[in-house]
């Protein structure tokens, strides 16, 4: 057999592997998803009574997010957690993953559904609609994505490369540290986009459920 015909083979192989891994990934996606959004509706009701009369606003909050500008685009829904709304204009530049300057204006009820990550739970709505994953890469706001676009050329460029949906939860949220800035960010979603797998992304989900449980899920404000 030429080498030509191996490489073929492996690459036939490689790429059945990778659809495989999609395919089960999605329907892991679709099922838990809606099965979660069946089990856990009177939070979520719960939950947006509460910050709905807490902020007298749509308790629902819808941003653009993304990958990078045009890869990976969608609009994510999370529970409202801010008094007014700090990153609506876009004129705004701030560090990308450290925010501290707005967290006066979140209030002390959002500050809980942001350490627990609670404020994200209408994200399941985005996973079920195909948008999003449990587990991959975190999507970044838009003004965020300026700010690396302009200021981080080469990890925007390498950015573009990552093929894997946005996740809920991922390898960098929970390996990653916020302190060591974009660096960390991109190389450990690189290593994620080169070792993902079915299990590994189970495995990051079971390593997610402490950071709900006791509070310590990575903010950028609170």
């Amino acid at each position: 057999m030429s080498e030509t015909t191996n490489n073929l083979t492996v690459e036939k192989i490689s790429f059945i592997k990778v659809k495989n891994y999609e395919i089960r990934k999605r329907i892991f996606d679709f099922l838990f998803s809606l099965f979660l959004l069946i089990t856990i509706s009177p939070l979520l009701i719960a939950i947006y009574l509460i910050v709905l009369i807490i902020t007298g606003k749509n308790p629902l909050y819808i941003g653009e997010r993304g990958i990078t500008f045009r890869h990976k685009t969608f609009k994510m829904i999370k529970f409202r957690t801010f008094k007014n709304d700090p990153l609506q204009s876009p004129l705004v530049k701030t560090k990308v993953l450290e925010k501290p300057e707005y967290r006066d204006l979140v209030f002390p009820f959002g500050k809980i559904l942001r350490r627990t990550g609670l404020d994200e739970l209408p994200q399941l709505i985005n996973i079920l609609k195909g948008e999003m994953s449990f587990v991959g890469p975190r999507p970044l706001d838009f003004n965020d994505l300026r700010v690396m676009e302009d200021d981080y050329p080469e990890f925007y460029e390498r950015r573009i490369k990552i093929t894997s949906k946005p996740g809920l939860t991922g390898y960098w949220q929970i390996f990653g540290n916020r302190g060591k800035g974009l660096s960390n960010l991109i190389e450990l979603e690189e290593y994620y986009e080169k070792n993902k797998t079915f299990l590994f992304d189970l495995f990051i989900i079971f390593l997610s459920l402490p950071f709900v449980a006791f509070g310590k899920n990575s903010d950028a404000v609170v």
